[in-house]
């Protein structure tokens, strides 16, 4: 693993890099905000800005509103940027083994060739860079402390084969 010095550096870096300040940043950061629809005060308002702000940077979003949330997600008109995406980071080991130590592992954000992830048990956090090869944090050192076990998140359903997922709690976090 690499030093925990940089990788704390790395991941301010990029927190601050990607700005979490207003929801088309998450939008940007993590390529999807939600909120309860009691959470937004003109809901047909919030969703035409995010589609104002895509289109101004030339980003294909989806809005709707649907179970009492209201959300946007982005679109990636190439699904092979996406597969090589999973790639760089299946290739990474990274998600896999977070599971192994007992962490919920959740996408917190990511900006290019980087990303940050967290756990959701507790506040483990982990860094990687496919192209540079750098991988640290607690989330992939650190067994998780919490002893109940982890509940199956979507990084683990993508990263991680069938028989290998967390065992005794199989629903989805």
């Amino acid at each position: 693993m690499h030093d925990p010095v940089d990788i704390r550096r790395r991941i301010d870096r990029l927190v601050a890099r990607v700005d979490w300040s207003d929801d088309y940043g998450q939008l940007l950061a993590c390529d999807q905000v939600i909120h309860r629809l009691d959470d937004v005060e003109d809901i047909d308002a919030w969703r035409a800005e995010i589609r104002r702000q895509a289109r101004a940077d030339k980003i294909k979003v989806r809005t709707g509103l649907n179970d009492g949330v209201v959300w946007a997600l982005r679109v990636r008109p190439d699904p092979a940027e996406w597969h090589a995406e999973v790639r760089r980071y299946r290739d990474l080991r990274t998600v896999p083994l977070a599971v192994e130590l007992q962490h919920e592992p959740s996408l917190a954000v990511h900006d290019g060739d980087e990303v940050v992830c967290a756990c959701g048990r507790c506040s483990a956090l982990g860094y990687a860079h496919a192209v540079e090869d750098v991988v640290g944090g607690a989330l992939f050192e650190d067994e998780c402390p919490n002893e109940e076990p982890p509940k199956l998140t979507a990084l683990a359903m993508t990263y991680v084969h069938g028989s290998r997922w967390p065992r005794g709690n199989p629903r989805l976090a």
